[in-house]
């Protein structure tokens, strides 16, 4: 039992460390968000510096292993990993302190600083313990390829456990401190097992303990802990205690790993091991490295390129990231176990041409099985879709063994990305064990098996730095995700006919061919390349006609712009982002609003501005907006802003073109029979400040300058991409005097919470898909409010269900009349059921606005549906002031604007007290968003499969 025990022991050290790097890589893109937002520039930003660390720990760990008994290295470097992660909670607490503000350095610096300062070194440490561990496998078994491989493997398989852990379950349940406190008490707990000193083990078993039991947040409440606050989250004073336990137990334990070295280099010296065989040349890895380098590289790129295809199909969250690593990381581990097997019997690196040759068809059928052409989807009954990975929306149950089993939105999301990127994965992660087991085999005469592993690991994960990296902010920026796809296929083919022989040749004729098509610019590659799904169509801004007018991929968008005409003289845009439609633009027709939630924000902005006296009116009949009033406390609204929005050199085309208002509404007809299908009263200047978060098509931005003359809009756009979009091909001018800021929205409200105030400040970043979680936080609304003017308004939309309990009933009583159920039990089961279901939506607009109270003393809630609560997936628009709003008969004064949708007049009202108890109440959970807690996605996953009924 002992030797069993033994046996298996490097393998499940190898799952656990691999499991809390995991844990921890995913919570870290939440704990650094407050510092640098969360955007793709800081996912890659994560992933590479937790590689990097790998990187440096394997080949410090790969020494490590070759001067200590590895049995006796690992306690000592759990205890250090525990004390580094909690470490990275205080060091994320001294950022500001430590990094330089986001005025005075680049953004995408700053992230990559404040990510290598908070889990670089816990990253190193850990790093070190999987060579390690592979030593003591290889040590313990006659068969090394087998030995290296299973480590792989079960570390593989410890990173999965890990990935969806955190992703599918942590998260939702508890703060992101929280999670990091119970990493680094599992890490203890690891260090007490295996350091048999009692002081090492005393020491971490304390630190254990006191984590734990800092991370139970019922008992911390019973016993009256307080603690400190660092900003995002509070440390307890156990989780204090825990922290100065820690220390000690990292000091002994680096203590402990001094003198085991010059133990082992003594015990070394005295038995001559030194001798003439050891002192030879020892031969070269570089070979074997180049191919672990190589290998490494294609896997990270294709894993970023699995990020942007996911996010473009089923939009960015965490369940996309969560199910992209985690299959990735399953792939890779059944590639990791069959390669162990493989290298058993290799000798030589010609023989890896073959896994090279294999991985690059792989890499080609993710590009046919997200880009399937049109003659064979329409040859094989395939669909419209050419992607595998859009069925998500639609694929809401599966049949096994003839039994329907329905999906929930999270696991419609794994099913998708485990048939596009499973295979694939598995092909590469067929490499490392190989080429690991030839390294071994080189070096183990001269005994530094530590080395070879710890060289491999390292060259390896110096191939997934520059993957991450170079593929995240570059390639897909200038290739697009196929042509990425494309040049990684043809490098591994390349790589298979270095190695291999004249059949390998063949096959790389086949991936080079269609670089050559999906990258040289002539007319009859374009048109191959469409034909063939290699390359994207490019759209012609000129267009009238019904058709593509713009195409563009960007590292965060797959961007188009569709043209329809609409009637003679109407062309209409139509902006996407990914899957989803960001917004309409009828060219020369600013005035124009389409979407009801902005007809919303047009009336309360109107009411708003006119009661603050930021709007003068004109026309017969009209009078100047009142004087306002002194605020509460005193102040009054400033005269000016500082925006920094300069005006440009020629006015734009829309505002020569556009009609101008009235300020005597005509009748409905006549409005509907305008191109603009709405009315505004005429004003004749404005001193209007306001902020956009998020750029979109530029519609309301555009509106809001052209019936508020003089008004002063600064956008805060995380994608100029975007930007370019809408210079191209919905008519912004290159010259308009909107101010675009390009960056995270909130690094521009961090850099400018003290220096800006606007009068109007409109949210337009949230989806059903993809929500920025750390734009919904309570401390990001505070940063808001620290911009608004003493009158300002802050709306965002929020694109949910609410379905209310009177609605729910209803719908229980019509299936008991349809059914002719009689059995008042079951009529109560009915009913029961409609009920649960119908409180699994509302979540996310519930926790906002509850959120969003702590902040703002008015808030109100406006539904887009024709009937509230009848609890179909609608776009609300919430309004957040500082003082309060007149918002009765919105859209039914005489002066009010006037809007239409589908000849329906829009007419706003905000929810009544009872229902804005439901979903404050019933709905959020009592959830409040924080910077530690804001489990967004969860909340959202019930609105994001209603997407397929649509």
């Amino acid at each position: 039992m002992v030797g069993l025990a033994a046996r298996w022991s490097p393998y499940a050290l190898a799952f656990f460390s691999s499991l809390c790097i995991m844990v921890l890589e995913l919570v870290s893109s939440r704990l650094v968000a407050r510092h640098v937002g969360s955007s793709l520039t800081v996912w890659n930003s994560v992933i590479g510096i937790i590689l990097a660390g790998i990187c440096l720990g394997n080949v410090l760990g790969g020494r490590l292993a070759d001067r200590i008994e590895p049995r006796r290295a690992v306690g000592p470097l759990f205890a250090l990993g525990s004390f580094l992660t909690f470490g990275a909670l205080a060091v994320n607490a001294m950022i500001p302190a430590i990094v330089p503000s986001a005025q005075a350095i680049n953004w995408e610096l700053r992230t990559i600083l404040v990510v290598t300062l908070d889990f670089l070194l816990p990253a190193t440490v850990l790093g070190m313990v999987g060579p390690v561990v592979a030593k003591m496998a290889v040590e313990l078994s006659n068969k090394a390829g087998s030995a290296i491989g299973d480590v792989y493997f079960w570390g593989a398989v410890g990173s999965i456990v890990g990935t969806f852990l955190a992703g599918f379950v942590l998260i939702y349940l508890a703060p992101t401190s929280v999670i990091v406190l119970v990493v680094a008490a599992a890490l203890a707990v690891l260090s007490a097992v295996l350091d048999a000193t009692p002081l090492n083990r005393g020491l971490a078993a304390t630190t254990a303990a006191l984590f734990a039991a800092a991370s139970i947040g019922p008992l911390v409440r019973t016993l009256g802990i307080g603690g400190v606050d660092l900003g995002g989250y509070q440390l307890n004073y156990l989780a204090i205690l825990g922290g100065v336990s820690a220390l000690a137990m990292a000091l002994a334990a680096a203590a402990a790993l001094q003198s085991r070295a010059r133990a082992a280099d003594v015990e070394s010296l005295r038995a001559g091991d030194l001798g003439p065989e050891e002192a030879a040349p020892q031969a070269s890895l570089r070979d074997l490295a180049m191919l672990a380098f190589l290998a490494s590289l294609a896997f990270m790129a294709m894993e970023m390129v699995a990020g942007r295809l996911v996010t473009r199909h089923l939009g960015s969250s965490v369940y996309g990231w969560t199910s992209i690593i985690g299959v990735l990381l399953a792939g890779l581990s059944l590639g990791n176990w069959f390669g162990g097997r493989l290298a058993n019997s290799i000798t030589n690196e010609k023989q890896v041409s073959w896994l090279f040759l294999i991985a690059s068809v792989a890499l080609l059928w993710i590009l046919f099985l997200d880009n399937m052409p049109e003659w064979f989807r329409e040859a094989t009954g395939q669909g419209i879709s050419p992607s595998v990975l859009s069925r998500a929306i639609v694929w809401s149950e599966i049949s096994i063994g003839g039994v329907p089993w329905q999906l929930s939105w999270p696991y419609r999301v794994l099913l998708v990305v485990t048939m596009v990127f499973f295979l694939p994965a598995v092909t590469m992660g067929t490499v490392s064990p190989v080429v690991a087991k030839l390294a071994v085999d080189r070096l183990r005469r001269h005994k530094r098996t530590g080395t070879a592993i710890g060289q491999v690991y390292a060259w390896g994960m110096v191939g997934s730095i520059l993957g991450t990296f170079l593929t995240g902010f570059v390639l897909i920026d200038h290739l697009g995700t196929k042509g990425v796809l494309l040049l990684l296929a043809a490098v591994l083919a390349l790589a298979a006919t270095i190695l291999g022989s004249v059949l390998h040749a063949i096959w790389a004729g086949i991936p080079l061919g269609l670089c050559v098509i999906g990258f040289l610019p002539m007319h009859w590659t374009q048109e191959i390349g469409e034909a063939w799904s290699i390359r994207e169509p490019k759209g012609d801004p000129k267009t009238t006609k019904d058709a593509l007018a713009y195409a563009d991929e960007s590292n965060y968008y797959f961007i188009k712009v569709n043209n329809e005409p609409e009637g003679e003289d109407l062309q209409l845009r139509t902006l996407v982002l990914d899957n989803l439609i960001h917004g309409y633009f009828i060219l020369g027709h600013p005035e124009r609003l389409d979407y009801d939630y902005e007809h919303i924000y047009a009336m309360v902005a109107y009411r708003s501005a006119k009661a603050a006296g930021k709007i003068t009116l004109a026309g017969p009949g009209a009078t100047p907006a009142p004087t306002p009033k002194p605020t509460a406390d005193g102040a009054t609204i400033p005269d000016q802003v500082f925006a920094g929005a300069q005006p440009g050199s020629t006015k734009p085309d829309e505002l020569k073109t556009a009609p101008r208002t009235s300020s005597i509404a005509p009748d409905d007809e006549e409005i509907l029979e305008s191109p603009s299908r709405s009315w505004m009263p005429k004003v004749e200047k404005a001193t209007l400040k306001t902020l956009f978060l998020g750029g979109g098509a530029y519609t309301f931005q555009r509106h809001v300058q052209h019936v508020y003359p003089g008004t002063e809009v600064d956008v805060a756009e995380i994608d100029p991409a975007v930007t370019r979009a809408n210079h191209a091909a919905t008519g912004l001018p290159v010259d308009t005097t909107i101010k675009t800021i390009w960056g995270d929205a909130r690094q521009f409200v961090e850099r400018n919470q003290d220096a800006k105030q606007y009068d109007v400040i409109f949210g337009d970043a949230f989806n059903d898909f993809s929500v920025p979680w750390h734009l919904t936080t309570r401390e990001f609304n505070e940063k808001i409010a620290k911009m608004m003017a003493p009158t300002g308004v802050y709306m965002i939309n929020i694109i949910d269900a609410y379905e209310s309990d009177a609605q729910a009933l209803l719908k229980a009583d019509k299936v008991i009349e349809t059914k002719q159920i009689k059995d008042p039990s079951l009529q109560e089961l009915v009913r029961r059921s409609h009920l649960r279901s119908a409180h699994r939506y509302g979540g996310f607009l519930g926790a906002w606005t509850a959120t969003a109270k702590l902040t703002f003393p008015h808030v109100y809630i406006f539904g887009t549906s024709s009937e509230t609560g009848e609890g179909q997936r609608e776009t609300f628009v919430v309004v957040a002031a500082k003082q309060p709003i007149d918002l009765s008969d919105l859209g039914l004064r005489d002066d009010d604007p006037r809007f239409f949708q589908k000849r329906r007049k829009t007419i706003a009202t905000p929810y009544g007290p009872e229902d804005e108890k439901a979903v404050l109440e019933h709905r959020s959970r009592g959830i409040i968003l924080t910077d530690d807690y804001a489990p967004v996605e969860q909340l959202l996953a019930p609105v994001a499969e209603t997407r397929g009924k649509d």
